[in-house]
């Protein structure tokens, strides 16, 4: 029994320091990133929400993560856009990353890890959810934003 609650205080004292690790807070607005790198020069069209995948190509959780958030962004249209981010050199997220380009997904190379670093993301596939003023409405784990809670975002910020 006492192993048990060991166990539970330590899971719980994990969670907290993962929910506090990121810098970004639901309902405030997000700091520029200085983005200024995109893959073949590309950046999604603008939308009333906007999508920021923190990814590498490497990740079998990102890449998921990144199907599923592709998906939804072709299913809602121009209601949404999708950034990818990431720390991987140009030629390397370039050849497994170009797939998802479009009028609505573009990948922002983050040379030095800034972005990472302005919003202090510890893990990845970490997600953000902005509106067209960049307000935060969502974050989390990537593979966490499913379809009822995007329905959910857009049926609240109306």
């Amino acid at each position: 029994m006492k192993r048990l609650l060991a166990m539970m205080i330590l899971a719980l004292a994990t969670l907290q320091i993962e929910c506090r690790a990121q810098s970004v807070v639901v309902g405030d607005r997000l700091p520029e990133m200085h983005l200024h790198r995109w893959l073949m020069d590309l950046q999604p069209d603008q939308s009333d929400y906007t999508c920021l995948l923190f990814h590498h190509s490497e990740s079998e959780i990102c890449r998921q993560s990144l199907r599923s958030i592709a998906a939804m962004v072709e299913e809602y249209g121009s209601t949404l856009n999708l950034v990818i981010i990431t720390k991987e050199d140009y030629d390397e997220a370039g050849v497994t990353l170009t797939e998802y380009l479009d009028d609505r997904v573009g990948v922002a190379f983050d040379e030095g890890g800034r972005a990472f670093r302005t919003l202090k993301v510890s893990f990845i596939p970490f997600c953000v959810v902005c509106d067209k003023h960049r307000r935060v409405v969502w974050c989390g784990n990537g593979n966490m934003l499913t379809h009822n809670v995007m329905d959910k975002i857009l049926t609240s910020h109306k």
